[in-house]
């Protein structure tokens, strides 16, 4: 299947993720009070940030190690790969979930049965993103995606019964929705018995696997861990409303995330297996691809939600989320950055060398200095602080692999990049000033035409990108065009 095919199905499923997401954190907000969804929100970041810390990593080792045998066709190694990678998700994912039920319950003086929802969330969400990943890892993304939409269907459903029917258990239908994916993915990737190796112990070296999902783990954690986790800190620097802001800017921002998560999906397990069939040309040639055309599709959609952010809010959570509009747009930025950086990501992490820890080294600094800037800013500003400070350090963590990749490779990007951030930064000293001039009637509007902008000002990009994608076009042309 190809990557454009895996990734279209794949952002069909993570629309159906995202919708999840949005809907369970609207209904829960509408359904209370602004403190009791900040804690909603602050108890779902606790819970993914404890999956990341092992998780996390496995999930990556097995998109990987999954696809780089298949592709190097080794099909025995594959399936040894992914018995010991589900091992370690099985042990791992019920010792985290303990893990973060205990630190809710002193932080948050929570019930036994608050603390069990932790503790299943937590697990079940280990799980999934483990079975997620092998799921790519041997081609099955179309399966997936029915799993996906299916399970997230079901979420929802429990999420609207919950509220109508006066329950408080919030985490559960969340919960409940990833442990079922998890049974139908076991269903799904069960060897047959025809298979070629499907009952052989034989597989590559298991310390190289384990280290690179530990390395990994540092790096989701310090990388999708910090966004989570900003919610955590929110709650620490900020007001109780502000707090409920800042919950409703991560899942207003997380749908942006849909194109870079699929593609990130599809392209990794693609790369590794490139890297295994020793074809360098095709990783250098997705990657540059897939930023080009990132950095091209983000422009009018973040050029629109800049002005939209006071809308969106007040949609999401009723008028009173409206002041968090700012922090809106502060994390709109940050994705922007975070989304840009998916190709040069997976392009290191595929590598069967050392550049595969590069990522995780610049997650961790970037964390780092976003951490920094929060301890500094936070304390004056609130959530604006804890908001600036991840904007910092997203721009170091996509930074990094970024200008090392470009380098490397000699990537076409300066051009294309340039304009998608001069749209951005346009869009948001735009929405700043409606907002001061206390015209917020006009944002919609206004957001159409800033995307109908955005769009003009990047057709060069467009054409440039096409070109390339269309046989027989010579690169070097394509590539003037772009730059």
């Amino acid at each position: 299947m190809s990557i454009a095919r895996t990734g279209l199905l794949t952002v069909f499923a993570l629309i159906a993720v995202g919708l999840t997401r949005l809907v369970h954190g609207s209904l829960v907000s509408h359904a209370t009070d602004r403190v009791t969804y900040g804690l909603v929100g602050s108890l779902i970041a606790l819970s993914t940030v404890a999956s990341l810390m092992l998780p996390g990593g496995l999930s990556s080792a097995m998109a990987k190690y999954v696809a780089l045998e298949r592709g190097a066709g080794r099909p025995a190694a594959a399936r040894a790969v992914h018995r010991l990678l589900t091992r370690w998700s099985m042990a791992s994912g019920p010792l985290l979930g303990l893990a973060a039920a205990g630190i809710a319950a002193v932080v948050w003086d929570l019930s036994r049965s608050e603390a069990f929802a932790v503790w299943l969330l937590t697990t079940s969400y280990s799980v999934y993103s483990v079975d997620k990943s092998a799921l790519y890892g041997f081609g099955r993304s179309g399966a997936y995606a029915i799993l996906e939409v299916a399970t997230s269907s079901l979420a929802i459903l429990a999420t609207v019964a919950t509220v109508v029917f006066g329950g408080t258990a919030y985490l559960l239908p969340l919960a409940v929705g990833y442990a079922v994916f998890v049974l139908g993915a076991r269903l799904l990737l069960r060897a047959p018995a025809d298979e070629p190796g499907a009952t052989s112990q034989a597989g590559p070296a298991v310390r190289p696997v384990l280290v690179y999902a530990v390395v990994a783990s540092v790096g989701t954690l310090a990388g999708q861990g910090f966004l989570q986790g900003t919610q955590l800190l929110a709650g620490w620097f900020a007001r109780p409303e502000e707090v409920a802001w800042f919950a409703a800017s991560v899942a207003l921002v997380a749908p942006l995330y849909f194109l870079p998560r699929a593609l990130g999906l599809a392209l990794f397990p693609a790369m590794a297996a490139a890297y295994g069939a020793g074809d360098h040309e095709a990783v250098r040639r997705q990657g540059d691809v897939s930023t080009r055309a990132l950095a091209t599709l983000q422009a009018p959609v973040f050029a629109a939600a800049a002005l939209l952010a006071p809308w969106l809010l007040v949609v999401f959570g009723g008028a009173e989320y409206a002041a968090g509009a700012d922090v809106l747009r502060l994390m709109l930025a940050a994705t922007w950055l975070g989304v840009l950086q998916v190709p040069s990501i997976n392009a290191l992490a595929s590598d069967a060398g050392r550049r595969a820890r590069i990522p995780a080294a610049a997650a961790v600094t970037g964390c780092l200095t976003g951490l920094l800037v929060v301890a500094v800013l936070g304390g004056p500003l609130g959530a604006t602080g804890v908001a600036l400070g991840y904007l910092a350090g997203s721009a170091v963590t996509a930074a990094i692999p970024m200008v090392l990749v470009w380098r490397a490779e000699r990537m076409p990007w300066a051009g294309t990049l340039a304009r998608s951030c001069a749209v951005l930064v346009t869009a948001s000293l735009a929405a700043t000033t409606v907002d001061a001039a206390g015209r917020s009637a006009w944002a919609v509007p206004l957001a159409v035409v800033a995307a109908l902008l955005a769009a003009v000002v990047m057709i060069p990009d467009a054409r440039a990108l096409l070109r390339v994608l269309r046989p027989g076009k010579p690169a070097a042309a394509a590539v003037q065009e772009s730059s």
